[in-house]
């Protein structure tokens, strides 16, 4: 007779740590099974949102829990496979891991007086709290290793990868067994000819780095409190299935009703028993909302939880409210501001003003001639902010929301001036949360939110990169590096603008196209064709003169082949650069030679970075 299905609320230590109070009595060893996918999370966009999400808990938390979620697990064969929650739970391992060398660290030159004895104590408790997260370890045998009897390389950690998909499954291994940061580094893989750290590194040690960093600074009482809440406060619900078809089918079940019920959910039934008119026009109203939001979510635009987030922040711009460490959407709408429920029509109003604006419900016909070339012109900018980081969604919407009378001129003008922001947060790889983007750009919400004008917003863009970024390190940075491809849309969209050619990026038939592809039958001959080692060939593939926009049925049709095939003027049932509307595809179908050499990428990065570098700077 089968079992049934059990489900557990978890905090993040019971998830992991020995004895009674694991998710199974299976110590909590996770295995990651061989049809998963392999591991994906990014330092600058999940772990950075998952830091966003630890800090603002721990500094809201009034001794309440912070909820990550549903993990689905399959427990066969003694094994607790990860069915749903693979991403989050490989990264709290990282996470841990970052905080047990932190807190090493700072053991290490721990002076011993009597006011710093309790704190000491402390920390060495969550250390072995973390140690036991880990590794397969008896309590009573911690003190081997933090007395350097045991090295961490000598225990079993807690987690298995038996993926087909995952290259780099041994990354992890290496992490969580190092004993010192310079053993790690040593230990996990390095891809050649790739400048840019994030490309250097697998998505494991690039994460672990992203969350050392954040540590660097940390005090000791931070940390404990830090440590101590993510283990005791951060809960999960584990939902325990015996056997793997009816683990897959609640995975499916849950995915597809939404449960548990989120934060939209809560606050429609709130605004539904506040609204006095008919019912019935509620449901078709909300019902409008719901609609419109999946359908931006399906073109991965907006969520409907995007959408509450980003009026979130224009509520905080208009109540001048600067801490950055923000509330949860539930929390705010809820609690802090509850009031703003008890109007159910404004509220809907002003979410459907947001969903506009992802949707670009205003047709041409509605536009002064005038003014055509400058809201396509915006659109564009729009798309290819959407390529960059995410956050940039809070800060456009306030502006569009409280400078809609502005014109369509000073609407671009603030676009583009947001677009240079995130453009350096891409090209220098730095994280969101730093005080040179996230502080200053909920500053600039504030200002924004008590009426500062869109020549000023604009001003004190400027002046703030001005005064924080070096034009040439920036340039280099872009001649040097690997080409992101928000970075590729940029360059389209300003060779387009150099030269009063119509560009519209808004389609989903866009692809990166490397001008000396990348692989292929013929890669070779096209390698010697270019007069580069295999090496020398890998690194200059994705430099940012070598990529630019192309439709996807003619990158299907050409990306493998020679450059004299892609820039023809007639090759028989075989589409090239002549046939794309992309101005860059366009202009090389003029290019002087045939071929595509290491010194015409050389001389298109340059171009392109000179160019990147006048728009940011002026």
């Amino acid at each position: 007779m089968p079992k049934n299905i059990d489900t557990k609320l978890k905090t993040i230590q019971n998830l992991f740590s020995n004895g009674q109070e694991t998710v199974l009595g299976n110590d909590g060893f996770f295995s990651i099974p061989e049809y998963q996918r392999a591991y994906n999370w990014k330092a600058n966009e999940q772990c950075d949102k998952l830091w966003q999400d630890i800090e603002s808990f721990i500094d809201n938390s009034q001794n309440k829990s912070y909820f990550f979620g549903t993990i689905i697990i399959n427990n066969e064969q003694d094994k607790l496979y990860l069915i749903d929650g693979q991403q989050r739970v490989t990264t709290f391992l990282i996470l841990l891991k970052a905080i047990l060398m932190k807190i090493n660290d700072i053991l290490d030159g721990f002076i011993n007086d009597e006011d710093s004895k309790k704190l000491k104590q402390a920390l060495e408790q969550r250390r072995t709290e973390i140690i036991r997260c880990l590794y397969a370890i008896d309590v009573d045998d911690v003190y081997l290793v933090t007395e350097g009897d045991k090295k961490y390389s000598d225990l079993n950690i807690k987690y298995s990868n038996e993926s087909i998909n995952e290259q780099y499954k041994n990354d992890l291994r290496a992490i969580l067994q190092g004993q010192y940061y310079d053993e790690i580094e040593g230990n996990v893989i390095k891809f050649k000819n790739k400048r840019k750290i994030s490309k250097k590194y697998t998505n494991f040690y690039n994460n672990f780095l992203y969350f050392k960093d954040k540590f660097k600074d940390m005090g000791a009482d931070r940390l404990n409190k830090f440590a101590k809440d993510l283990l005791t406060k951060c809960q999960v619900i584990v939902v325990i299935s015996y056997q793997t078809d009816e683990s897959i089918e609640i995975f499916n079940s849950l995915n597809s009703t939404g449960m548990p019920l989120a934060d939209a959910d809560i606050i429609s039934a709130i605004l539904y028993k506040n609204f006095e008119d008919d019912k019935k026009d509620f449901n078709e109203k909300w019902g409008g909302i719901i609609a419109e939001t999946n359908s931006l979510s399906a073109k991965k635009i907006a969520t409907i939880d995007d959408i509450l987030n980003q009026y979130m922040y224009i509520e905080r711009a208009k109540n001048n409210e600067k801490d950055t460490t923000l509330p949860g959407v539930r929390r705010y709408f809820m609690d802090i501001h509850k009031e703003l429920l008890n109007t159910p029509e404004t509220f809907i109003e002003d979410l459907r003003f947001l969903i506009n604006i992802w949707s670009d419900s205003n047709s041409n016909e509605d536009i002064e001639e005038k003014d055509v070339q400058t809201v396509r012109n915006m659109r564009n900018v729009k798309q290819i902010l959407l390529k960059n980081n995410n956050n940039f969604k809070f800060y456009y919407t306030t502006y569009l929301y409280l400078h809609r009378e502005d014109s369509y001129s000073d609407k671009l003008g603030f676009s583009e001036e947001l677009l240079k922001l995130f453009a350096i947060l891409a090209i220098k790889e730095i994280s969101y949360s730093s005080s040179l983007f996230k502080q200053f750009l909920i500053n600039l919400n504030m200002k924004m939110g008590q009426g500062l004008s869109c020549k000023d917003i604009v001003k004190s863009i400027r002046e703030h990169i001005s005064d924080n970024f070096d034009r040439e390190d920036i340039e280099q940075v872009l001649t040097n590096s690997y080409a992101e491809n928000g970075i590729v849309y940029l360059n389209e969209y300003l060779f387009a603008k150099e030269n009063d050619a119509e560009l519209n990026l808004m389609t989903n038939d866009i692809e990166i196209e490397h001008i000396m592809p990348a692989s292929g039958k013929n890669i070779t001959a096209i390698r010697e064709d270019a007069g580069m080692d295999e090496e020398e060939f890998a690194a200059y593939a994705d430099k940012l003169g070598n990529k630019i926009l192309l439709e996807q049925n003619i990158n299907g049709s050409v990306s493998n082949d020679w450059f004299r095939v892609k820039k023809q003027t007639s090759v028989k049932e075989k589409r090239g650069y002549r046939d794309s509307l992309f101005p860059i595809a366009q202009s090389l179908t003029k290019y002087k030679s045939d071929t595509w050499t290491k010194n015409d990428i050389d001389i298109a990065t340059k171009k392109a970075a000179e160019r990147i570098v006048k728009f940011i700077f002026g």
